[in-house]
Formats: C-alpha cells, structure tokens, sequence
C-alpha cells in the first residue's frame, strides 16, 4: 500500500482524511477553477471508491451525504480509500441550474463525459475529472434526484457488468429498483464500466425535499448506503445489508400531453408496483379544465414525479419502470 494517495492537490497518507482538488483551467481573473475533493485514506490496503455529486449542479444530495458519511469516518477503522467530490459541475452548482450556464455548447455533463481537453467548458472541466479518476477508483457512484423539477425515489441505473450489478446490489436493502444502463456511454458511470470497473448511477430526492428534515432525510439515507457498500467490500467492519430481490427492467418517461398546471395524484405510491391505467396525475389549463390525465401505460412502478407545477407539452411528468425481471443473485458479482 502505497504511503500517500493523491487526487489533484489533495495527498493523504494513511490513516487521514485530507482534501483539496482537481485543477480545471484559468477564470478571467487568472485563477484556477477547481473541482473539490475529500480523500479518507484507510489503515489498510482496500478498494478506492469514489463518491461524485453534482453532474448536474441542481442536485445537491450528493454533496451532503458526502459530508454526512465522512463525518461518521475513522481512518484507522477503514480498509482502502474514499475519494468524496462534492461537486462535479462547479459552475452548474453555483448557479443552480442542470449544466453551467455560460456553455451552452456542451450544458449537460452527464450528456458529453469525460469530455475533452480541449473542449468547450463542461467538456474540460469533465476531462479533468475523469484523469484524475479513471486509475484511482475501483468503485463509482455518481450521485443524482429530480433537482429542479421532480422528485426521484430509489433508483439504480448500474452499468451492465458485474461488477457494477453487484455495487448496485451492495447499497442495500432499499434499493431494489435496478435498471441496466450501457456500458461506455457519455456519463462518469459508463465511462468507469469501460475499463471493467463498478459505475452505478443512483437517484434520491429533488428540491422538493431540501427543506429542513426531508434534506437531511435524504442525504442520511445515501450516507448509510456508502457505509453499508463499504461492508460489503470489507472496508468497513460488519455486516452489509441486502435486498432479498432485485426488480430489474426499463424506465419509460411520460411525457406531458398538452401543456398546463401539472398536479399529481394525491395517493400516488412510489416503488410500489401498480396496475396499467392507474392514474398518475392531470393537467389544468389556467381556467380550471383538465385538460389531460397522464395514467399508467403498463404494469410497473412510479419512481419518479414531477413536483413543478407548470408544465410544457412534451416536458416529462412522470419516471415510470416497467418491470421485465426479479434476480436474486447480484451481489455475488456473477452472470447467471
């Protein structure tokens, strides 16, 4: 086990938590822009896993389950290293938005990762990440909810190999939700995938739940998953915990019909397996008419809703799962 491991400026030596960051490239004023990094470096040789936030810079519970878990950390109880980026997409998280809103050229990172070096803004900001990534991690969660404009509950996209199949399963018992995703496509997840590692996608939350307890609700409940992957993989003492299945098959988004005041149906279960043609919620044109109603198109789930009010046709209003499977054996790492 090496002595030090190192991330952009950030070094730790073992048995410390240290941070600093990947350097991107010059502002205007001459200084650099950086993506921020946490390290906490173990005891012990182990696996690197790496924690990235804010892809898109409108969903912040990957930056605050980051703090929660590390906060619960002891390097010395810790086999391998944990590499935290809070933030990703610096600029889009400044501003609150999806991507970075002075490049419209390659807005959404999640869309052109990992980039290129010498690319339009996002494209090197992304570039730098992935360097800085790709030899130091063996296992990658990228962190991501509805942001601004819905609301995600437990949701795995995992990259279709086993090793990441088996991170999605490692997350624990909540988490039986999980849909294959390619395998190099243009996201961090896909990307590490390429080169035979784990890369998970998970989806928890929005802004609808970043007041007060729902935010810190929310971030708790990623926190506990990193620890309990960090069991699964020996990192941590104790048992990990599992779903006893794992419901796996496709999204379909539902997309709004006409355009209005979206309003949801008020009984409407997350996660919960409903019937083709459960109604899923309307839209009101601003005298009071329903317009539309959005309904099941299938057998599935709802695991993700639209909580802004206002809605475009053809703007999404609700993450609909079609169920095609239930496995039992991903945490074994294995093909059946």
């Amino acid at each position: 086990m090496p002595d030090m491991f190192s991330v952009g400026t950030a070094s730790a030596a073992s048995g410390t938590i240290a941070r600093g960051a990947i350097p991107v490239g010059l502002d205007a004023s001459g200084r650099m822009r950086e993506i921020p990094v946490l390290i906490c470096r173990g005891d012990a040789d182990g696996p690197v896993l790496w924690i990235n936030g804010a892809t898109h810079g409108d969903e912040p519970e990957g930056a605050l389950s980051i703090f929660k878990m590390l906060a619960t950390l002891d390097p010395a109880n810790v086999r391998g290293t944990v590499v935290g980026v809070p933030a990703i997409n610096v600029p889009a998280f400044e501003a609150g938005k999806r991507g970075d809103p002075l490049d419209t050229f390659s807005h959404d990172m999640n869309r052109i990762y990992p980039g290129r070096v010498d690319g339009y803004p996002t494209e090197r900001a992304a570039w730098a990440h992935w360097e800085a990534m790709k030899d130091a991690c063996d296992l990658q969660i990228a962190v991501h909810s509805g942001g601004e404009h819905s609301y995600l509950a437990h949701m795995i996209f995992a990259a279709d190999n086993p090793p990441s199949l088996e991170l999605a399963a490692a997350m624990g018992p909540q988490w039986d939700l999980v849909f294959r995703s390619g395998v190099g496509g243009a996201n961090p997840s896909s990307k590490i995938a390429e080169l035979g590692k784990a890369g998970i996608t998970v989806e928890l939350g929005g802004n609808c739940r970043t007041l007060t307890s729902d935010f810190h609700a929310v971030a708790e409940d990623l926190a506990n998953s990193y620890l309990n992957v960090m069991r699964h993989y020996g990192m941590l003492e104790g048992d990990a915990r599992h779903a006893p299945r794992w419901r796996m098959g496709h999204q379909k988004a539902l997309l709004a019909p006409t355009s209005g005041m979206w309003v949801g149906s008020a009984d409407l279960p997350f996660e919960t397996e409903i019937p083709a043609g459960t109604p899923l919620g309307r839209v009101y044109d601003l005298y009071g008419e329903v317009r539309a109603e959005v309904v099941a198109p299938s057998d599935g789930v709802v695991f993700g809703l639209r909580f802004r009010p206002a809605v475009l046709e053809g703007e999404w209003c609700c993450f609909f799962g079609i169920i095609e499977e239930a496995r039992t054996d991903l945490a074994s790492g294995e093909r059946p």
